[in-house]
């Protein structure tokens, strides 16, 4: 693998390059986080390969499909999504539990949402080390309180002491800032790093940054630090790009 294009300063990834879908119940914001770092034939950041920034409706079921080599993380802010799986497993998700989808070499699964609340989330596709490995599914109870004002590490490679994992050098934080408040930029050499703000509006530097927006570092960039300018809630990946990963993922190669 030939060595990552390097980012320039602080580079922006707007809410116009997008792919923006709306479908009765099912309304889909697809993010590609390397849009704008000009690789060709790919639009993703090393291995953090799409995100799905999704709401979804009240009685909505997305019926059984199959995921091949995705390592698909499934963050919540609103709602609630009965899982169930071609491994036998039927789990409740919402805000306070997290689900990891390793899908490795097949993984079926099905999303009913539950209850009169919309859903809003991101569905997060990694792209794994190597192709084909044991499908795997990881469920972890959140504590709410230990995202405000501060970072929250959700999901990391295997061995790294998160909460979950994925296979591959991506970090998944979380954070809720009240307005006003001001946080550094959590960071790890050789990784580099990309923001974004689900909902809110921060400054960052130089720039005014609002919901739907992301921001990358690398790795070598000063420490940065970002100051809400009303209530924002944010996520911050830290990808080591030159690391090795697979693209023969459903959705993320």
């Amino acid at each position: 693998m030939t060595s990552a294009p390097t980012i320039a300063g602080i580079g922006v990834v707007s809410p116009e390059s997008h792919q923006v879908r709306s479908q009765g119940p099912f309304q889909l914001r697809r993010i590609r986080p390397g849009i704008s770092l000009g690789q060709p034939d790919d639009a993703g950041f090393g291995g953090l390969g799409v995100i799905d920034h999704a709401r979804l409706q009240p009685g909505l079921v997305v019926r059984m499909h199959e995921h091949r080599n995705d390592e698909i993380i499934s963050y919540m802010r609103a709602g609630r999504m009965q899982h169930t799986d071609s491994a036998g497993k039927s789990e409740l998700i919402s805000p306070d539990r997290l689900m990891v989808m390793n899908a490795g070499r097949g993984f079926h699964h099905e999303e009913r949402v539950v209850g009169d609340d919309q859903i809003e989330m991101l569905q997060i596709f990694v792209r794994p080390e190597a192709a084909d490995e044991e499908p795997i599914v990881q469920f972890v109870q959140l504590d709410e309180i230990k995202r405000n004002d501060q970072w929250r590490l959700l999901t990391g490679p295997k061995g790294s002491g998160a909460p979950t994992f994925v296979r591959q050098a991506v970090y998944l934080y979380d954070t809720h800032l009240s307005a006003g408040q001001s946080i550094d930029l959590p960071s790890k050499p050789g990784f580099d790093r990309w923001l974004y703000v689900f909902q809110g509006r921060i400054s960052a530097g130089q720039h005014d940054v609002g919901t739907h927006t992301a921001l990358m570092l690398a790795a070598d960039q000063a420490e940065m630090n970002v100051t809400a300018v009303q209530e924002t809630d944010l996520v911050v990946f830290l990808v080591d790009r030159n690391a090795k990963f697979s693209r023969g993922g459903t959705i993320s190669g």
